[in-house]
């Protein structure tokens, strides 16, 4: 009997431990609330060329962190999981490949060079991407 009121206090403490997280649950995705169905982010297929850039670098050093000159430096970052990016004019378009996976092994050889990437890009509260399906050095 010891065992069985022991087992009752037990499953009784987790219902009620259990509770907040189920009713915080229920405050954000109540059937009595309204949610708009938003579509998914899809994008359109362009063409980009650009600077092969590494992230950190052109952000902190900005003329500094472009170009062949920077091209070993950011060859490091690229290959050290940095974010790698295309820098088209005055626009950023952060790079993954189409597969989901970094674009960083594909791109790091092609760092300060002038690239041509075709894929779909996506944007967001003013931040770009380009889902890479294609790659080649620009003419």
């Amino acid at each position: 009997m010891k065992r069985y009121a022991g087992w009752m206090i037990a499953v009784g403490l987790s219902i009620v431990a259990s509770a907040p997280v189920a009713w915080a649950h229920q405050g954000m995705m109540g059937e009595d609330e309204d949610h708009e169905t938003v579509a998914e982010n899809t994008g359109t297929e362009q063409t980009l060329t650009g600077e092969v850039v590494d992230v950190f670098c052109y952000l902190s050093h900005e003329k500094e962190g472009l170009g062949k000159g920077h091209a070993g430096c950011a060859k490091k970052c690229i290959e050290s999981g940095l974010p790698v990016a295309i820098k088209v004019g005055d626009e950023l378009y952060l790079a993954a490949m189409a597969d989901h996976n970094p674009a960083n092994k594909m791109l790091v050889t092609y760092a300060g060079e002038q690239v041509t990437v075709h894929g779909q890009v996506l944007e967001k509260d003013g931040q770009h991407l380009i889902s890479i399906t294609k790659l080649e050095k620009a003419k």
